[in-house]
């Protein structure tokens, strides 16, 4: 995961390595079993209900093919995170090599961070085997950005597992991460890791009274959606085409107010009650009829590739049907670790504000169907998953 700023698709590929060698290991019947047993389970359980949620918007698709092809592919990695996280937990001494394996490529990446920027290049494309070319850092590697910045409770978390010396380093190397974020000016990061911190207090408050992450969480629970009425709200005074009519630039508009994003949102809402139960198909919002159009002055289409926020995209793309229980699922799955947090959990602890980042930063950026966005958190949460249940006996369910 911290070398992803080499490449994002070596992400895919060493997860389809790590669950082939675990599926060579003479234990194999064990973790596979383990990984369906958790089907079952009620997050399980809720994700299962999810995918069958999102077929009918399959067949109202505008790319019935794509659409097919991602709702699989998803289906894919989250089955391999469960072998993974079955490895991992079942295993303690392959969790520890796991956790030293992550510290020694989060230096790494930290010194790869360095070079690119006071060189002032691209350096990482000699590790791509490409052809070296002039580039500016913080463009470049600004999509890094959000990732390493998931990285960073995960890396304290496991720090904190090992030695006073440890956590120190994981602080440092995690203080080197929240720099790049500023560095690469990357303001979704920086959302992100708001949003993380805000979970991961709020949850930690809650171990003296419950209370307080309850009303923590209905607090931020209100304002998302505030904001998300009020938009839609605003989006409805007027038609896209005279926003894009009276569009000006003006560059030094805070992120928050990314003029662009704006009229991404304001298109995406609009179209979304043509489309209301089933939406457009998963990932293919941005072949409808002008979201290609071309924005005057910035010289950028109206919907580039995706509505660079996850509520739009998935209601957008799913409808009504597919997306209160993605949302249903996603709120049994951030109780469940908040539930353990509170109890005492530092693993799940992590895992709220891994929560935070991950959809935090996808409300303003990347999509939420890209392979190795998906990826960053499915492998992490395993992590943590495994961390969390690593001082449980390991059960031979193949009994049960």
């Amino acid at each position: 995961m911290p070398l992803s700023q080499i490449g994002i698709s070596y992400t895919t590929v060493l997860l389809a390595l790590a669950c082939a060698f675990v599926t060579s290991h003479r234990e194999r019947r064990i973790w596979i079993m383990n990984a369906v047993f958790v089907s079952k389970s009620p997050i399980g359980v809720a994700l299962g209900f999810v995918f069958i949620a999102w077929v009918p918007s399959l067949f109202a698709s505008i790319d019935p093919v794509k659409s097919l092809e991602v709702w699989c592919r998803m289906a894919a990695y989250i089955a391999l995170g469960a072998v993974l996280w079955s490895f991992l937990r079942g295993c303690p001494s392959c969790l520890k090599v796991c956790q030293i394996a992550l510290i020694i490529s989060a230096i790494f990446s930290v010194i790869l961070i360095g070079v690119n920027f006071l060189g002032g290049s691209e350096y990482i494309r000699f590790l791509r085997f490409k052809e070296f070319t002039d580039g500016y850092p913080p463009v470049i590697m600004k999509h890094y950005a959000s990732p390493a910045t998931c990285l960073i409770p995960v890396l304290i978390c496991i720090g904190s597992t090992i030695s006073r010396r440890a956590t120190i380093g994981c602080v440092i190397i995690s203080l080197g991460f929240v720099g790049f974020i500023f560095l690469t000016e990357s303001g979704s990061s920086l959302v992100g890791l708001i949003f993380g911190v805000y979970c991961a207090t709020v949850v930690w408050m809650g171990r003296r009274n419950p209370k307080f992450t309850i009303f923590g969480m209905i607090l931020l629970m209100l304002s998302l959606a505030g904001w998300f009425s009020w938009f839609a709200w605003f989006a409805s005074l007027e038609p896209i085409t005279v926003t894009l009519k009276q569009f000006k630039f003006d560059g030094n508009a805070p992120f928050t107010l990314d003029q662009h994003r704006e009229l991404i949102w304001t298109f995406v809402v609009s179209k979304i009650p043509d489309a209301l139960w089933t939406g457009y198909g998963i990932d293919a919002i941005n072949k409808l009829q002008g979201a290609g159009q071309i924005i005057p002055i910035i010289e950028a289409e109206l919907l580039p590739s995706h509505p660079h926020n996850w509520v739009f995209e998935i209601l957008g793309e799913t409808g009504v049907i597919g997306f209160l229980p993605f949302v249903g699922a996603l709120g049994i799955a951030f109780y469940s670790v908040c539930r353990r947090a509170i109890a005492g959990s530092q693993a799940a602890l992590a895992s709220t504000a891994l929560f935070g980042i991950y959809f935090g930063s996808g409300l303003t950026s990347f999509s939420f169907w890209a392979s190795w966005w998906q990826l960053v958190f499915i492998i992490l949460w395993a992590i943590l998953g495994a961390m969390d249940g690593a001082e449980n006996k390991r059960v031979d369910i193949s009994k049960i």
